[in-house]
């Protein structure tokens, strides 16, 4: 749903098997189940669906509609044309304990002496909730790397997906994460501002 030509992603289900597998065996065994369970077998995810995921997560099961427009501006930034407003797209009752629980495990990536990525944020001024992932594909080379976050783990306000075709391991991308959480908290950016923004008339 989002403003640019997409593709969708596809999580590993019965269904989706069934279509991929269209004219072969398309069954679903038990094997596929636990495949499933820990995160492989066939899915192909979007950034922008790991990163809406992310939020939903973070946000206890409030999913928000996909967008990358924050607003529309007149082209000497003056009028206000159309703004985001954000729309809840679906509600997952996850429990207190549920969310506690997965909530501490992607925390403890980041702090715990064997976290994939408690070199980057051991010492952070900001309590990190992370995954790293490891994507496994038939085309040869490296594996892909996925890397998602919010912040602070808490009390999100920003979730994060970072996806390096063909970057071996998730956990290296913890430093990517931490230069766009770095920019985020920052109370000075040094990115440069588009003229007419931000700048009281």
């Amino acid at each position: 749903g989002v403003e640019l030509p997409e593709k969708t992603g596809y999580r590993a289900n019965p269904e989706t098997k069934r279509e991929l597998y269209e004219g072969s065996d398309g069954s679903w065994y038990d094997g596929d189940t636990i495949a499933a369970a820990i995160g492989q077998s066939i899915n192909r995810f979007t950034p922008m669906q790991l990163c809406t995921y992310t939020a939903a997560l973070a946000n206890q099961g409030t999913r928000y509609e996909a967008t990358f427009m924050r607003r529309v501006l007149s082209s000497d930034y003056d009028e206000l044309i159309e703004k985001n407003v954000p729309t809840i797209a679906s509600q997952l009752n996850i429990s207190d304990t549920a969310y506690e629980a997965y909530v501490e495990g992607m925390k403890m990536s980041t702090y715990y002496y064997y976290g994939t990525v408690t070199a980057v944020f051991y010492n952070y001024d900001i309590e990190v909730a992370a995954k790293s992932g490891t994507a496994q594909h038939g085309s040869g080379g490296s594996d892909h790397a996925s890397f998602v976050l919010f912040a602070p783990a808490d009390d999100p306000e920003i979730a994060i997906a970072i996806y390096v075709e063909k970057g071996a391991s998730g956990g290296k991308l913890g430093y990517i994460a931490k230069s766009i959480l770095d920019a985020y908290f920052s109370e000075t950016s040094s990115v440069d501002l588009v003229p007419g923004e931000n700048v009281a008339n």
